[in-house]
């Protein structure tokens, strides 16, 4: 929370940026694939009609930068919604299939249609973020962002702890057993897709208005990867899984750009990251909440012992 005072560098602080809005996507993938259980190769195609709907509309239309962004979230659900439509019928490897192709279909769209996104050149001047007719600088997009995210984040964990995340999580476990209890699963099904779609649509806003430069290439099928590396790495299955994912891999690479090291550094953050995985299939973020509940019970076994002690004294 107070790193930008920690490291008042401007690089690490836009690092920091982008590290709290790749955590909003990667949280929308938690609670599509770890809880609701449906796959999703494709986020990068919501992240880049969330930048690109922003960017055009206050270009284009004028309208202020936060309408642009929540204009931006609610094309994201709508087109989230018609993307569940096939996961009615198909599942896993297949539906993993639809999104990539889905994925494929927004980025050559981007590319191609050049009068309106300005095609492989990209889409410049775009307006920054400002309160009170003054741009905001990383500092204060950092904690606009931070405050984004842990509004996200309420909003999931309440959603976990609700009967639409145990919906989500039997849905997950055993779709038929699911029906068969009552459970609408297609409702459930466009939901999930809905809501991850609007975190992907809310980050790529806000991107648009960080970088205040749109190109296809921030929006290729690698960067659908990127995202779902993040949620697995941080943990499917955990509330904070996004979030903690989001932050290792993308303070990572970073870490490890030293001197000498610019043909290596992709290379061995990407070797660790498997480490990770091997190591710690659940993800980063269950292991740290097992080393704390250990911590915590070492620590309160001595002093309920000497209670014991005290009272068999007497």
């Amino acid at each position: 929370m107070l790193f930008p005072f920690i490291d008042r560098n401007e690089y690490h602080v836009y690092i920091a940026d982008r590290a709290l809005i790749n955590c909003m996507v990667a949280s929308g993938l938690v609670a599509l694939t770890g809880f609701a259980g449906q796959i999703s190769f494709g986020h990068a195609a919501f992240y880049g009609i969330g930048a690109y709907t922003s960017a055009l509309t206050v270009l284009r239309l004028g309208v202020p930068i936060w309408l642009g962004i929540i204009l931006g979230a609610v094309l994201c659900c709508l087109i989230g919604m018609a993307l569940s439509i096939p996961s009615f019928k198909v599942t896993g490897f297949f539906l993993s299939l639809v999104t990539i192709s889905f994925g494929q279909i927004v980025w050559m769209t981007i590319v191609n249609w050049q009068s309106l996104t300005g095609g492989p050149y990209g889409l410049l001047n775009i307006p920054p973020v400002s309160i009170g007719g003054k741009p905001l600088s990383t500092i204060g997009y950092y904690y606009l962002m931070l405050a984004i995210m842990a509004l996200l984040f309420v909003v999931s964990l309440r959603i976990s702890r609700s009967f639409i995340g145990r919906a989500f999580m039997a849905m997950r476990d055993d779709e038929l057993s699911a029906s068969t209890m009552g459970i609408n699963v297609r409702y459930y099904k466009l939901l999930a897709f809905s809501l991850s779609a609007i975190y992907g649509g809310i980050a790529g806003g806000l991107y648009a208005h960080l970088s205040t430069f749109l190109s296809p290439e921030s929006f290729v099928f690698f960067e659908s990867a990127n995202f779902v590396a993040m949620a697995v790495v941080g943990g499917l299955r955990h509330v904070l899984g996004g979030i903690v994912g989001g932050v290792v891999v993308t303070f990572l690479p970073e870490l490890l750009r030293f001197k000498s090291w610019e043909t290596y550094y992709l290379m061995v953050s990407s070797f660790i990251i498997i480490l990770i995985v091997i190591r710690m299939p659940s993800g980063i973020a269950p292991a740290l909440e097992n080393l704390y509940k250990r911590l915590v019970t070492t620590i309160s076994r001595p002093s309920s012992e000497g209670i014991t002690t005290n009272r068999l004294g007497r």
